[in-house]
């Protein structure tokens, strides 16, 4: 068969690389002008660095055996993180369990309450109880209205905004459970592993594949039309011409392909529009001395523009960096005056907020900075979101979808987009039955 897969993201290029595999001719378009999505690089000194802050787990399985698969298992290399929690304008320890029992935030039975929950999180399979209750209220019943009003709700609120009271418990219970499982047997340490040269490497190769098997990756060639020709077979427009192709793969947002396909019912538009994202900021500083001990530290103040203060190289070292690397990351809703302002005023706020919870830090200790923005980055989880998700196969004849949104009851992630690659790849295969 001819494939076209829309969307160079890992996704798209694990798609790519497995319908290649078993012998297809794949063409992948990517609008952007370089591959790997949310796992694309920038360079940061003589380095490459990941564009979004990414790690794995050790149970991130699938991404792990794609490594083995294509030879670079060896890149991965394994840390033992500090993370923290900036809350009440003060930064606490939030590594261990006697970290939490040392948390004075909140009292003690509450610190207990809390532990029980992350603990039995990560001993429940069945998520399907969780689909029809909110975050919120398995928090307050299970850990008590202190723990949500002064830890979760914040967070709840930086990462899904004016939806925050409507996210799932699904969610939140796999979070709980993602943590709990990076940890392996012993339950003080946990590990997390990053690429070396970063998360590219595995775009790169996954590329250099699909090339190898005679396919092509088709940069800054964004697709503005799909529809069905005579010949039953799907015409890819994009403005170098038109391309034919006996099944697409389409991997970006679900609402993206309904604006260039207009084969679809109205019913179906609806369910894809119905699929909300939240857009991501995220700014890259680039430092002459480090901020913190910290690799990770969840802001837990509303007054903050960001939820996250990602301290890179507190995990992996400087290497090739040159810098200290730090992440300052906010999610937050595509319609927000904060997402829409100019790129300047919103590091101009971000370095303002940094200093709110450094008060010592000072400009110029920035040795360069680069924001970047992603308007689909985190599908918004709400309740009963099981019965909401499109299937791979759409109601249109060798068309097919594969996005973060179909990921569920797991949240987005490198180690899904690969299973879901494979499952999606999978299914055309056999002709989508």
């Amino acid at each position: 068969m001819k494939i076209a897969v829309i969307g160079a993201g890992l996704t798209g290029l694990t798609a790519g690389y497995c319908l290649a595999k078993a012998g297809h001719t794949v063409d992948v378009f990517e609008e952007s002008e370089y591959i790997g999505g949310l796992a694309s690089a920038v360079e940061a000194g003589n380095g490459n660095l990941d564009r979004f802050y990414h790690h794995v787990f050790v149970s991130d399985t699938y991404l792990l055996d794609l490594t083995r698969e294509l030879g670079i298992e060896n890149k991965i290399k394994w840390y033992e993180p500090k993370n923290a929690i900036f809350i009440d304008n003060r930064i606490y320890p939030f590594t261990s369990p006697i970290d939490l029992l040392r948390f004075k935030p909140v009292d003690f039975l509450s610190r207990i309450r809390m532990g029980l929950l992350v603990l039995s999180a990560k001993f429940i399979r069945d998520y399907k109880s969780f689909e029809s209750v909110t975050a919120k209220d398995w928090i307050v019943t299970r850990a008590g209205n202190e723990c949500y009003e002064k830890i979760w709700g914040p967070l709840l609120s930086s990462k899904f905004d004016v939806d925050a009271d409507s996210i799932s418990g699904t969610w939140i219970w796999n979070k709980l459970k993602l943590r709990g499982s990076s940890r392996g047997k012993n339950i003080s340490k946990e590990r997390l592993g990053y690429m070396d040269e970063g998360f590219i490497v595995l775009a790169d190769k996954l590329a250099d594949k699909i090339r190898e098997y005679s396919g092509s990756i088709k940069l800054s060639e964004p697709v503005n039309n799909l529809k069905r020709n005579a010949s039953e077979n799907w015409e890819v427009s994009t403005p170098k011409g038109s391309y034919e192709y006996d099944k697409v793969l389409f991997t970006a947002a679900p609402q993206l392909l309904v604006d260039i396909c207009p084969e679809f019912s109205d019913e179906y538009k609806r369910k894809l529009r119905g699929l909300k994202y939240k857009s991501n900021i995220c700014l890259i500083l680039e430092l002459n001395k480090p901020l913190s001990p910290y690799y990770w530290i969840t802001v837990s103040e509303k007054n903050i523009p960001f939820v996250l203060i990602i301290e890179h190289t507190n995990l992996t070292g400087i290497k090739n960096y040159g810098s200290n690397i730090v992440y300052l990351s906010r999610y937050i809703d595509p319609g927000s005056s904060l997402y829409n302002i100019s790129d300047e005023r919103i590091i101009k706020h971000f370095i303002e907020g940094l200093k709110k919870v450094f008060p010592d830090f000072r400009e110029e200790y920035i040795k360069n900075t680069r924001l970047n923005k992603a308007r689909f980055a985190q599908p918004v989880i709400t309740l009963n979101y099981q019965d909401k998700i499109p299937d791979i196969a759409t109601p249109e004849q060798g068309l097919y979808l594969a996005s973060m949104a179909q990921i569920h009851p797991e949240d987005r992630g490198l180690n899904y987009s690969v299973r879901l690659a494979k499952t999606a790849s999978s299914l055309m295969l056999k002709g989508g039955l």
